[in-house]
């Protein structure tokens, strides 16, 4: 399945540029990053893409390879480790219920670049 990778990227530097960076050591205590991650649940159920925020959450903790650097950010340098970590620690605060995919149970998706437009063709939203 195809996704938008610059919504994604929207709502994870919500995340991976926050506050939660700022502290000296960021990954030294991952609750620096509920506020974060608060901000990053409300824009995307305001916009009604929760549901795709979580799907790909989901295949990028289940599997990050060669990809999951492209949704870092640019403030702290993470690492792969270290996106899994705050990805899986984001993805059990806003859906405690839920259970992150094994690796190989995920959806398959391709993060592509795509128009407004496209996206709201793909997802049968208005534009």
């Amino acid at each position: 399945m195809k996704m938008n990778r610059e919504l994604i990227k929207f709502y994870l530097q919500k995340l991976t540029m926050g506050r939660g960076v700022n502290a000296d050591d960021p990954m030294s205590d991952v609750g620096n990053f509920k506020g974060d991650i608060r901000t990053m649940q409300s824009a995307a159920a305001a916009e009604g893409d929760l549901d795709w925020l979580r799907l790909s959450l989901d295949a990028l903790i289940a599997n990050p390879g060669g990809r999951i650097q492209d949704f870092a950010g640019m403030q702290y340098p993470f690492t792969n480790d270290e996106l899994v970590e705050l990805f899986t620690y984001a993805f059990q605060r806003i859906w405690p219920d839920e259970t992150v995919s094994a690796p190989g149970e995920e959806a398959v998706l391709e993060f592509v670049d795509v128009t407004d437009e496209e996206w709201a063709i793909m997802t049968h939203k208005e534009a």
